[in-house]
């Protein structure tokens, strides 16, 4: 699985993040503008590793049921949402 966003995509959205909180009047800078960018770009970029982290976590779970998914007794996106919502909610991890 690959990080669905590109790096440049994760920087101009969080851009547009921090510029709709100063236009709203939401935040107040205690640190340069542009080291609150970077951080909210980490944190971005980070979730969106482990998110990447648990859809492989998911991918090896089944390849375990691999020969039912081939037999058709399985169908693999519905496996795929029911157990990583299953982990999502055992780990409580928001997504």
């Amino acid at each position: 699985v690959i990080m669905r966003l590109s790096k440049e995509q994760v920087e101009k959205i969080s851009r547009i993040i921090l510029d709709n909180l100063k236009a709203k009047g939401l935040i107040i800078f205690k640190s340069p503008e542009d080291v609150v960018l970077n951080r909210i770009i980490e944190i971005f970029s980070d979730d969106l590793k482990a998110e990447d982290g648990l859809d492989r976590e998911v991918e090896e779970i089944l390849k375990g049921h691999a020969k039912e998914i081939e037999a058709g007794r399985m169908d693999y996106r519905k496996m795929f949402s029911l157990i990583k919502g299953k982990l999502v909610k055992e780990r409580g991890i928001v997504i």
